[in-house]
């Protein structure tokens, strides 16, 4: 299982429309139905944060983020969002990506 985490950084004026455009393409839930797609949620800044807002989801594995940043529609709606983040013209809108650290001995066998 991976993490992906994808900062946001709202044009100013913009944070409201990152989410109603989330809301109205249906992002998060088509993200859900994404095979390989366990959680996924957008998360808006309650400080001085430098990233308006946080995209966290959990994957199978890379590939399956992967095989997510690939697919068309996604690509499209990454196009429009971009328009509202405070990004070069032409950078692409993808996490990063975690793995968890086993802590416990539970989690390291």
């Amino acid at each position: 299982m991976i993490r992906s985490v994808l900062a946001l950084q709202a044009r100013p004026g913009a944070a409201r429309a990152v989410e109603e455009l989330y809301r109205d393409r249906g992002i998060i839930e088509r993200s859900l139905r994404f095979p390989g797609c366990r959680s996924s949620a957008l998360l808006r800044s309650v400080d001085d944060s430098p990233a308006s807002h946080l995209v966290v989801a959990e994957w199978d594995d890379a590939d399956a983020y992967a095989r997510w940043v690939a697919d068309p529609w996604r690509a499209a709606v990454s196009a429009e969002l971009a328009e509202l983040l405070e990004t070069p013209p032409g950078s692409p809108v993808v996490a990063r990506l975690y793995e968890p650290v086993p802590l416990t001995p539970e989690e390291q066998s």
